[in-house]
């Protein structure tokens, strides 16, 4: 049994809103899915560890992001917040389909009226954000609600996808709408180890099948 931390980096986002173009400019490698939604991506590779046949058994998952979120949407919108999907797996997703499903439906990935099947999600994590006036820092997001819908299952994929997508709750934008977003590490501790040549083969199958179901 091989001990491992696997590690997913995302960058911090300091944007604001152009609206000529309608669009959120220095966006540090995010990219704009509407003009709501952003989200970063990035890869763990784990081909090595396929390759040797052996399997991802997570025991322990975190997210550190130190910093402030702020954001101001427009001054005559009645509502005001953000919210907040961290999500590892390891099948690749549609993240404004995963955006939209969570907002509209109440449906987060691996729940009922998801595209996504809950095993796949070795880590995944909900906040919703919203305005706090009472706190003398302009545009401050105040945390109001975390719920984790990870699985944690063990994963014999040879990369897993790491996804960050923050959706800007807002009935409006302006040229002086603006986003921070701190730097985020997600943290997955675990083991690698070699099961019996049949349950890992059924695992391979099993993942192939969801990796193509979408």
């Amino acid at each position: 049994m091989q001990e491992r931390r696997l590690a997913a980096m995302h960058p911090a986002l300091n944007t604001t809103y152009d609206g000529a173009t309608n669009t959120w400019l220095n966006l540090n490698g995010w990219s704009q899915l509407s003009g709501t939604v952003l989200a970063h991506e990035t890869v763990i590779d784990l081909s090595g560890y396929a390759m040797e046949s052996l399997t991802f058994f997570p025991a322990a998952i975190g997210l550190q992001d130190p910093g402030v979120y702020v954001f101001k949407g427009s001054d005559t919108s009645p509502y005001t917040g953000l919210q907040v999907l961290d999500i590892v797996t390891s099948v690749p997703m549609d993240l404004l389909t995963v955006s939209t499903t969570m907002s509209s439906a109440g449906a987060g990935p691996g729940m009922l009226g998801s595209l996504y099947e809950f095993e796949t999600i070795l880590f995944g994590m909900y906040r919703f954000f919203t305005l706090n006036n009472n706190i003398p820092y302009l545009n401050y997001q105040q945390l109001e609600r975390s719920q984790r819908f990870d699985s944690g299952e063990p994963n014999a994929a040879d990369k897993l996808y790491c996804y960050r997508i923050i959706s800007c709750l807002t009935s409006d934008l302006t040229p002086e709408s603006l986003l921070t977003i701190p730097a985020a590490r997600q943290l997955i501790g675990g083991a690698m180890d070699e099961e019996s040549e049949l349950v890992y083969m059924q695992r391979l199958k099993r993942s192939y099948e969801l990796a193509n179901q979408v």
